[in-house]
């Protein structure tokens, strides 16, 4: 309702004045085919959905959903735009989009023509977050997401979340992606969204929000990798962790691992952590060079026999959760030498340094990256390792002697 009292003030004291009755406040945009055959899907808020119970439930037992979809077609984008305007009563207003979605074919193809497009509507911000639908656009925008009742919204919290909580994929605004494929290194990673669950249509209908679980929902499952304009593979999980490591995107998140038999587990929890990455000369070739420093704010799960109030054991777990790390950054790096895309902005920063070196490679700009080695060194700090405590398993142990 907050939005939607703002909108009425801010219309009210215009001299061209539009009724907020006249609006297609919309919260999502998704972008699908290629170009000579563009689908544009809108979802629109409904602002009187907004404020009854959850979902835009109503009296009487019957139940709204708080957006409305639709599509509209066209040879090229501003044409399918402009085909919106016969087929939608109200005026498409786009200042609070929350998230762009981008269908996988249309990512292959080339997403040149929609940033343009993007770049040239007054009313679009450069801040909303992209994802790439695993599928086509339209039918993740048709799908509710429980308990949030705007889906655009949802998915806008899901990426800040990730990146608040568990660096596993980068939150990519329109502008980032845009400034990642146009610079020197030419690529971008964003995050891809799909579906789960073998009842999808039922996140199709407002009833879902009377039910206690669904078997279906949307969920980040991997990174989509650009190479300038076009899309050229995607990361999973552990690999594009290992590019949030190498471009120093982590803030906070959580590393699991077992022992070497399997019979130990433990978890942690990184609180900070400053990973820096040069490109060094070697002759003709340059070696990637990684250090990164890490803090371990506290343990959340151990089974370690181990005794954590000795400086051996802390220096052991210390060793073991850094190799982890190297682990996760190598993956990412095989990962960006498979794909030959410079994700890491190893481009941008040999240009800095030396631009008569980056004349000479720029040529062969990302290939360069195939042969290119890297050199990972990780430190791992486990802070006030006296508050760690021992496991509860060594505390059964000592209650049995």
């Amino acid at each position: 309702m907050g939005l939607v009292a703002a909108l009425a003030l801010l219309l009210a004291g215009c001299g061209n004045r539009v009724e907020m009755t006249e609006l297609g406040i919309t919260t999502a945009t998704g972008f699908d085919g290629q170009q000579g055959d563009w689908t544009l899907t809108y979802q629109i808020i409904i602002p009187p959905a907004m404020s009854s119970g959850a979902g835009g439930s109503s009296g009487g037992g019957g139940s709204q959903a708080a957006v409305h979809t639709f599509s509209a077609h066209g040879k090229t984008i501003r044409e399918a735009l402009a085909a919106s305007n016969r087929e939608n009563p109200r005026k498409l207003y786009f200042a609070h989009t929350n998230v762009l979605i981008i269908g996988k074919q249309a990512a292959k193809a080339g997403i040149e023509e929609i940033l343009d497009t993007y770049y040239r509507n007054p009313d679009a911000r450069e801040t909303v977050k992209v994802l790439v639908a695993n599928g086509e656009a339209r039918d993740y925008l048709n799908k509710l997401i429980p308990p949030e009742k705007l889906p655009g919204r949802a998915l806008s919290k899901i990426l800040q979340k990730n990146k608040q909580l568990s660096s596993f994929y980068p939150s990519v605004s329109v502008h980032e992606l845009a400034l990642g494929i146009s610079s020197d290194s030419g690529a971008a990673g964003v995050p891809e969204v799909s579906i789960t669950g073998t009842d999808s249509s039922s996140l199709e209908s407002a009833s879902v929000y009377q039910q206690t679980s669904n078997t279906s929902k949307l969920k980040i499952s991997g990174l989509s990798v650009f190479q300038k304009a076009k899309m050229v593979g995607t990361l999973e999980q552990n690999e594009s962790m290992g590019i949030s490591w190498l471009t120093n995107r982590i803030r906070l998140t959580t590393i699991s691992y077992n022992s070497k038999d399997d019979t130990d587990v433990s978890a942690f929890l990184v609180r900070n952590a400053k990973v820096k990455v040069t490109p060094v000369k070697e002759a003709l070739h340059y070696t990637l060079k990684v250090k990164a420093k890490v803090v371990v704010g506290e343990f959340l799960e151990t089974t370690t026999p181990e005794d954590l109030l000795k400086t051996q054991s802390v220096k052991k777990l210390e060793q073991q959760a850094a190799q982890i790390i190297r682990s996760q950054i190598l993956e990412g790096w095989k990962a960006a030498q498979r794909l030959k895309v410079d994700l890491v902005g190893i481009g941008n920063k040999i240009h800095r340094k030396s631009p008569k070196d980056w004349k000479r490679l720029k040529e062969n700009w990302p290939g360069e990256i195939a042969n290119m080695d890297i050199d990972i060194d990780v430190k791992v700090n486990l802070k006030r390792p006296g508050l760690f405590q021992s496991s509860f398993s060594r505390l059964l142990e000592s209650e049995e002697d």
